[in-house]
């Protein structure tokens, strides 16, 4: 096999004993992992590993931990910091009293064998709220001595505020005691996505209004203060994604990496011109200058691309997590690096027996830096086996990573 090669050193598919059941079409799947422990979180289930995947047990995001707000709901995500050593768990609760709480919870060292956590509830009240509103749509990344969290704000009657970004201090987090935290609410933001990979700033971007050509691109440094940044890039459309997978789909930022000197960003698009089916809009922007440097779009004549995360590896190279399909979605794995730097290359992991009978798909993927090898990736996905329902789910932890790097991906296991 050549060492460019794309390779799946695992690709595990979970059943319904490993997450309870407790799957939906509107997968928004989460990993992490430390070692050869992995937690998996996924509309409504969370499950863990401490053999590396070959056995899985579950975790009940409804009961593990105390109930908040209306009880559990629905998003969550979780990630790794190596720097600290702590595994971060975010859930999602129902709204009570015209409100919902979002819970960071942390656990130190290699010890998901035990569901002993720490956490700390974040009401929109402690974001400056002066009205009824509630948290939805959260994503999570790091920088060096921060965990930054990403939020949409809505009131009660499902109107959207604004959007927010919370920066809580990884010392804080790894202490278990008081936890010092800033942020930013903007009113004319929505959805505004953190970069993965970053080191001693923080780059944030979000659409710039209802413009299609315009993104606003938030540079947050540990020490100072924000600057904003206006890139230009090629129009692109939304609408009516018209796949039968894609009934959900809109153009929010879902992917974004910092890397080589570079930012990227990535966002489900509908067709436009040649490209005649929904694709994954790219943009590349230099770091120093916030120029753009690239637009390497992923699409296809012949199929649709959606739903899109990235994240770099120690060498800023990118992997990716995406889905692709016409009519039955499928779980597609990437890379982008030295050894192909002009294109993406895709490697299928898992295809869709069915079409999602509601035509219900998505909301997000995620792709993490594998640790502790740092050279692979570890992604989530989903595919259908058996039906179109959400009993018919099958949640996908996938490694992988080239094939010049498996001596990385196998030496941690013997360390």
């Amino acid at each position: 096999m050549p060492p460019e090669e794309v390779v799946l050193f695992k690709n595990i598919a979970l059943s319904d004993v490993d997450t309870g059941g407790q799957t939906s079409t509107i997968g928004e799947p989460s990993v992490a992992n430390n070692g050869r422990e992995i937690f998996m979180t996924g509309n409504w289930y969370a499950t863990k590993s401490l053999d590396d995947g070959s056995t899985w047990d579950f975790v009940s995001p409804y009961n593990t931990l105390p109930p908040a707000s209306g009880g559990f709901c629905c998003d969550q995500t979780t990630l790794y910091d190596p720097s600290r050593d702590i595994t971060i768990w975010i859930l999602q609760y129902s709204m009570s009293n015209n409100t919902n709480t979002l819970r960071i919870a942390v656990k130190r060292g290699d010890t998901l064998g035990n569901n002993v956590w720490h956490w700390w509830d974040f009401q929109p009240s402690m974001v400056g709220s002066t009205q009824d509103e509630w948290f939805d749509y959260n994503h999570a990344a790091l920088s060096n001595d921060f965990l930054y969290v990403g939020t949409n704000v809505f009131t009660p009657a499902d109107r959207f505020t604004r959007g927010v970004i919370l920066r809580l201090s990884l010392d804080d987090l790894e202490a278990g005691g008081g936890l010092g935290y800033s942020y930013i609410s903007r009113p004319d933001d929505f959805s505004m996505r953190c970069v993965q990979g970053a080191r001693d700033t923080m780059y944030i971007a979000s659409h710039e209004g209802t413009a299609n050509n315009r993104l606003r691109l938030l540079s947050w440094p540990e020490t100072g203060g924000i600057t904003s940044t206006r890139i230009r890039v090629a129009p692109w459309n939304g609408g009516v994604y018209g796949k039968p997978w894609l009934g959900r789909c809109d153009p929010r930022i879902t992917g974004a990496w910092v890397g080589n000197g570079v930012i990227g960003f990535m966002w489900s698009v509908n067709s436009r011109g040649a490209k005649t089916n929904p694709h994954v809009r790219v943009v590349v922007i230099d770091e120093k200058s916030k120029a753009v440097v690239g637009q390497p779009n992923i699409w296809s004549t012949s199929t649709a691309f959606a739903y899109p995360d990235a994240c770099p590896n120690d060498r800023g190279h990118v992997g990716i997590t995406l889905f692709q399909g016409d009519d039955k979605p499928e779980h597609v794995v990437g890379i982008r690096d030295d050894r192909n730097p002009g294109a993406w290359d895709l490697k299928v992991t898992g295809k869709s027996t069915d079409r999602p009978n509601q035509n219900r798909w998505g909301d997000y993927l995620t792709c993490r830096r594998h640790s502790p090898d740092g050279l692979t990736w570890l992604s989530a996905g989903y595919t259908l086996d058996g039906g179109g329902s959400r009993n018919d789910i099958v949640p996908r932890v996938v490694h992988f990573g080239r094939k010049r790097d498996e001596r990385a991906a196998k030496r941690w296991r013997n360390t």
